[in-house]
């Protein structure tokens, strides 16, 4: 059984805006599959302006090779490797310096892009997800306010969905602060609870693995 519907947020958008090789393919994979018609994805608008900040940041490339920068000099200097083969090796790091530098300046391009995928359909933040931003930050939950904001928007958006005719709705979450379960797959009771009142089955990665069987409290909430 999987999803007709499917929230995302800013690690995914990261993983399809990033520099080419460096995309993930388990997310690019998972918008084209609601592409063709497979799902549909859903992500909040305030994602694609995190992941405009994050992207640049999490891959500047000078900060990505200098530690091996750093290990060809003292190499060279210690005579561990050939002169010649250092100076390949700094020829391949400028190289990739150059690449990704070109591909950070294509980001707001991507973002922009995403807009466009008949698969994808970017919601901005409404007055009720301001509401229960609000009510839920009052539960003691130790997330940002961030992250806060994004578990309101999926909370909401999967109820407004469910009035609209979906029975639930899948969310993919990498992020271990809003995963329903802790490093050693133990419940969280808090957001366990928040999700299945809202009907939200949360997925760890972006295969939207079939679901064996859905929460009996689902099939019989009207």
């Amino acid at each position: 059984m999987k999803p007709s519907v499917v929230l995302v947020e800013t690690n995914w958008v990261v993983d399809v805006t990033a520099p080419a090789h460096l995309q993930s393919p388990q997310a690019i994979h998972l918008l084209q599959r609601a592409d063709a018609g497979e799902l549909q994805l859903f992500v909040p608008a305030i994602c694609l302006a995190e992941a405009r900040e994050t992207v640049p940041r999490r891959f500047t490339p000078r900060s990505r090779s200098e530690d091996l920068r750093k290990f060809v000099r003292w190499a060279r200097d210690e005579g561990r490797i050939r002169l010649e083969d250092a100076e390949a090796a700094f020829r391949v790091f400028n190289q990739f310096d150059g690449l990704v530098a070109n591909e950070l300046t294509k980001i707001s391009e991507r973002l922009n892009g995403l807009a466009s995928h008949p698969g994808l359909s970017v919601f901005p933040l409404s007055e009720p997800m301001l509401e229960r931003q609000v009510f839920v930050g009052a539960m003691g939950l130790s997330v940002k306010p961030y992250d806060l904001a994004i578990l309101a928007a999926v909370l909401v958006k999967s109820e407004e969905l469910q009035q609209d005719g979906y029975p639930w709705v899948g969310f993919c979450e990498l992020d271990s602060d809003l995963q329903p379960w802790d490093k050693a797959g133990a419940r969280k009771s808090i957001l366990s609870d928040l999700y299945d009142s809202s009907r939200v089955w949360v997925y760890g990665d972006f295969l939207l693995e079939e679901i064996d069987e859905l929460p009996e409290s689902w099939l019989t909430q009207t």
